[in-house]
């Protein structure tokens, strides 16, 4: 069964929840987990992967975007829209849009209006499909 877990955090910024995203990102490539992080558009795609080249200079996460870094294989992949990996497991969904084709998708939920309005949305619509429910509260 799919599942679904939603990361809340206290931090109304919406930049909080890239923070998030990087110790989210260790922990699944140290599982050995392939992560899909879908962007709301090309933009954000491009900052993430400025983002996570930078984060800590020390630490280095594989990453590449989809449609732009044709040809590279990482574990960890930045697309938007349509552009989505071939064999989807674990999604880190930072669109406005649900995605439904992986078997773990994650959601960080931080306290800006926008983006509590967006991820209460796909909330209801992941229960509504049946996946399985987890809340975290950070």
């Amino acid at each position: 069964m799919a599942r679904a877990d939603f990361y809340t955090l206290k931090d109304s910024h919406g930049d909080a929840r890239y923070r998030l995203l990087q110790q989210l990102l260790n922990k699944s490539i140290a599982a050995g987990h392939a992560v899909h992080i879908h962007c709301r558009d090309a933009a954000e795609a491009a900052h993430l992967d400025d983002y996570i080249w930078a984060f800590k200079p020390e630490s280095f996460l594989p990453h590449h975007q989809l449609g732009k870094d044709s040809g590279l294989k990482s574990p960890i992949t930045l697309g938007y829209g349509d552009l989505r990996p071939e064999h989807p497991s674990l999604c880190i969904n930072f669109a406005t849009e649900t995605v439904s084709e992986y078997d773990r998708i994650i959601e960080i939920v931080v306290q800006e209006e926008s983006i509590l309005q967006q991820t209460r949305e796909h909330y209801r619509h992941y229960q509504q499909q049946g996946l399985d429910m987890h809340l975290h509260k950070l």
